[in-house]
């Protein structure tokens, strides 16, 4: 059958490819020639880095990270190495401190290959450059913050991380310029708490995020952030007042701060009580105008909201007027039989308080002192008894005695 001149020229081309390949599996296969490959971007390994941190020390920069390799060596061989299975490693191990080091490149080839076919050229342009520095660790704060908005009657709580620090490595240098970490949540009009994974920041001690990262490795880079989201109530805080020492709630002007304090909403509305009580302040143990700090104490069931553990009460008596009176009779009471007793202090120093005009006709003699030594032990040394102090007559009725802590010093002896 003849053939076109077509088909015969499909089928010489087709003989002439079956020829090469033959030649070329001949000649690689049997001949096997020397020739030359040129592998590009070729991996720099570091080696001994685990030396070089018990040394405490790292390296903070490799110069070049690939480079060219130039192969020679048998056809066979060198048709097997590439980019992937090649490389290059450059042992740290040796350096004992800071500075910049060049060091020398051997070339690793997979375990398959017979490395007496191959050899690596140029040896003199397998070098690479690293600089070593100290390395430290510390460990730093996480910071939450809630850069959102709440919904109508809600408030955002303290936010929490998990964990709360992190033990960050690196460079000494850049280390001591980092403070903390912060996470930010974001969110409009959020009505429920908030849990959720977030990257952390590392913030400088300028307040600002720290740009020099490249050698710096963290225990966590994102933290578990809640954002605690509950309705709150406002309360109005509350102080009672004991009579006492000349002066009634009435004669009283007094600020609290803060007035309100907000607590989370309580599930049930029975619960919810009118207002929070800062307890009593007994009038006859403020001298004048003065400033208390009193805990805030929260009914059972409620929960404090952004609220501080004290209050300030701050009092104001105007329209009274104090002043010290010297009593000289101190009726001393029950003196234990065959003791003599001795009075150290001639005086005792009272503080009385009325209506300035009241205040100022009360005189010693208006003033009863009362010493009970009935359960006095006799001795030569100096003690103190407590002294009850009260004012007579009906004249006084709108004044008093401030204070309850009066004593006289008296000596027994038998």
């Amino acid at each position: 059958m003849k053939r076109s001149k077509k088909e015969r020229k499909f089928i010489n081309i087709a003989l002439a490819i079956l020829l090469s390949m033959a030649l070329w599996f001949y000649v690689i296969n049997v001949e096997n020639p020397t020739g030359t490959a040129t592998l590009r971007d070729v991996s720099v390994v570091l080696q001994g880095t685990e030396t070089l941190t018990e040394e405490g020390l790292m390296v903070t920069e490799l110069k070049e990270e690939t480079k060219d390799l130039k192969l020679n060596g048998r056809k066979k061989t060198l048709m097997k190495l590439d980019r992937d299975n090649v490389y290059l490693a450059a042992d740290v191990s040796s350096i004992t401190a800071e500075g910049e080091y060049t060091l020398n490149c051997r070339t690793v080839y997979p375990t398959y290959v017979n490395t007496d076919n191959v050899t690596s050229s140029s040896w003199n342009k397998m070098q690479v450059s690293v600089t070593v520095r100290e390395r430290g660790t510390k460990e730093i704060a996480v910071r939450g913050e809630f850069i959102g908005t709440e919904a109508e009657g809600c408030l955002a709580g303290r936010v929490v991380t998990d964990p709360g620090t992190l033990e960050i490595t690196g460079p000494r240098e850049v280390l001591d310029t980092i403070s903390y970490a912060l996470v930010q949540i974001t969110g409009a009009e959020v009505s429920d708490t908030i849990v959720q994974q977030t990257e952390v920041v590392l913030i400088g001690v300028d307040g600002q995020p720290v740009q020099d990262l490249e050698n710096i490795t963290s225990s966590a880079t994102a933290v578990q952030v809640t954002v605690p989201v509950k309705k709150y109530i406002e309360l109005p805080l509350t102080v009672t007042f004991k009579d006492g020492g000349g002066a009634t709630a009435r004669d009283v002007s007094y600020q609290i701060r803060p007035e309100t304090i907000t607590v989370a909403e309580p599930r049930h509305e029975d619960d919810i009580p009118l207002e929070v009580s800062l307890g009593e302040i007994d009038l006859s143990r403020v001298y004048g105008d003065t400033t208390y700090a009193l805990p805030i104490r929260l009914p059972a069931g409620l929960s404090a909201w952004r609220t501080p553990a004290y209050a300030s009460v701050t009092l104001s008596l105007e329209d009274l007027d104090s002043r010290q009176v010297a009593v000289k009779d101190i009726q001393l009471l029950n003196i234990p039989e065959g003791c003599t007793v001795e009075r150290v202090s001639p005086k005792l120093y009272v503080w009385v308080r009325g209506t300035p005009e009241l205040v100022k006709t009360i005189t010693r003699e208006d003033i009863r002192v009362e010493v009970d030594l009935s359960q006095a032990v006799p001795g030569d040394a100096i003690q103190r008894f407590p002294a009850k102090v009260t004012l007579v007559g009906e004249a006084f009725e709108k004044a008093g005695i401030i204070g309850n802590n009066y004593s006289v010093a008296l000596r027994l002896s038998r």
